[in-house]
């Protein structure tokens, strides 16, 4: 009977047990990845990051650099049809001061008024070529005028004009850089730069004295 007992003493947790993990009370949380803020560069239209300005941002641990693209004047303009807008009127009012310059400088020294369409009143150069000659005397040496019986110069008068008056400007002293193509003049195509060349031609003769003739 002793000897039955003795065979069945109780058994340690490890013997009965001895293929179980001991549990502990230590476990490990793992916090799920943040989410990006903007997609990666490759989800991204490449026209639009060819067009980017790369910055750089440090992250707020001080870490690595990120970078930070910002869109340039141009790719604003592609998207943003109100900045587009806001820079055509801006041109817009630029060329229609330019238009009233060069009408108070004509108007001004020729004691005339010029029709509401200023485009057509130079386009066959009799105006330009007076200015020429007002600003320097015989700095034009014939002009083609209408008449009476012709009304309106044939396209080949109206080209000599504008050649006469641009040879005027050549040796009155308009730098090349303001001189207008004939093409500006004749097919109204270019009154912005008709502007800047009269505008030069009235600095450049008012900075120097008439010559002796």
């Amino acid at each position: 009977m002793n000897l039955l007992c003795s065979s069945l003493a109780p058994l340690s947790l490890h013997t009965v047990l001895p293929s179980l993990p001991v549990i502990t009370s230590h476990f490990v949380v793992v916090a799920p990845p943040s989410l990006p803020c903007s997609p990666p560069p490759s989800c991204l239209d490449p026209s639009l990051l060819s067009q980017a300005s790369p910055l750089h941002r440090r992250h707020g641990d001080g870490g690595m650099l990120s970078p930070v693209f910002l869109r340039s004047h141009k790719s604003m303009e592609s998207v943003d049809p109100q900045f587009t807008m806001r820079r055509k009127m801006e041109q817009l009012r630029e060329e229609l001061e330019l238009m009233e310059q060069l009408r108070d400088i004509i108007e001004s020294r020729l004691k005339v008024v010029l029709p509401e369409d200023l485009g057509s009143s130079l386009m066959d150069g009799v105006v330009l070529c007076h200015l020429a000659n007002h600003i320097r005397p015989r700095s034009v040496a014939s002009i083609h005028v209408p008449s009476p019986a012709v009304p309106k110069l044939s396209m080949a008068k109206c080209r000599r004009n504008v050649e006469n008056f641009l040879d005027a400007c050549r040796k009155i002293g308009v730098p090349q850089d303001k001189l207008c193509l004939p093409h500006h003049i004749l097919e109204e195509k270019g009154l912005v730069k008709v502007c800047v060349m009269v505008q030069a031609l009235v600095d450049e003769a008012s900075s120097k004295p008439p010559l002796l003739v």
